[in-house]
């Protein structure tokens, strides 16, 4: 009953032979190319290939080359992704740039806009053609002419119809203050600034101005056009002095001529 099992021998590998009996000698030429390449193709895992490797009997294992191509096709894709990335990124992070300021700019306009109101944007623009701007100081709105250079104040005229001319200057204008919180103009709407004190002007420096014809006169902040003009007015009268209304008297030598110009005073 007993069967003798015969097992199937493999065939014999004669390069095998040929290699086991040779020392140092290239064998590059006896590896099969790309050999190495089929094994990896066959997806043969790590821990069975160092198995084998471990439990062979060969000393020596020459390797000539082993490519992973899928892991390098994986890492250059990586790469390029990567360089994608960022490029657009950067494009997509400056289009946002650009989007958020120009929002920004449109809010701020709105804010503005809602804050001063639309009818204060007007008057600054119809005012500053000529040479009036917006300031804001602590307890006042301000329209100021500003003086650069420094205009210099030589004439004085009065009520009676001269005018007088001094020999040099009695002051240095620098600025002119309208205060448009107030409805009229009283005393303290208007406030001059001087190198030099303003013979109209209460104090050197920075001082409040006497108004003379120009009390209780109404300023018109609802008409641009009106406002400009009463502007120019105060500007034409205080780049020179109001002789019977002044702080001091000049002690400058002048010279006198008839002037046509009426100005009173409160």
């Amino acid at each position: 009953m007993n069967e003798v099992i015969k097992s199937i021998q493999p065939p014999l590998d004669s390069n095998f032979f040929r290699r086991m009996g040779e020392n140092d000698e290239d064998l590059s030429s006896i590896i099969p190319e790309d050999s190495l390449r089929k094994v990896l193709n066959k997806e043969i895992k790590m821990k069975e290939f160092t198995d084998k490797l471990m439990s062979s009997k060969q000393e020596k294992v020459t390797i000539r080359e082993v490519v992973l191509e899928s892991e390098i096709e994986v890492i250059n894709s990586i790469k390029q992704l990567r360089t994608v990335y960022k490029d657009q990124l950067k494009e997509v992070t400056e289009k946002l740039n650009d989007l958020y300021v120009n929002e920004l700019a449109k809010i701020n306009e709105l804010y503005r806009r809602n804050l001063v109101g639309q009818s204060l944007i007007d008057i600054v623009r119809k005012v500053s053609s000529a040479g009036w701007f917006l300031v804001m100081k602590q307890n006042s709105v301000n329209l100021c002419k500003f003086y650069s250079p420094m205009l210099e104040v030589t004439e004085g005229f009065s009520e009676k119809g001269y005018v007088q001319e001094y020999a040099s200057p009695i002051c240095y204008l620098k600025c002119i203050f309208l205060n448009i919180l107030h409805s009229k103009i009283g005393y303290g709407s208007i406030q001059l600034s001087s190198d030099g004190q303003h013979p109209n002007v209460d104090h050197s420096g920075l001082g409040s101005c006497c108004t003379g014809s120009l009390e209780g006169r109404s300023i018109p902040l609802e008409n641009p056009d009106l406002l400009l003009e009463l502007l120019n007015e105060i500007s034409s009268t205080y780049e020179r002095f109001h002789i019977e209304s002044t702080y001091y008297t000049p002690t400058i030598e002048f010279t006198k001529r008839k002037d046509d110009q009426i100005w009173k005073t409160a």
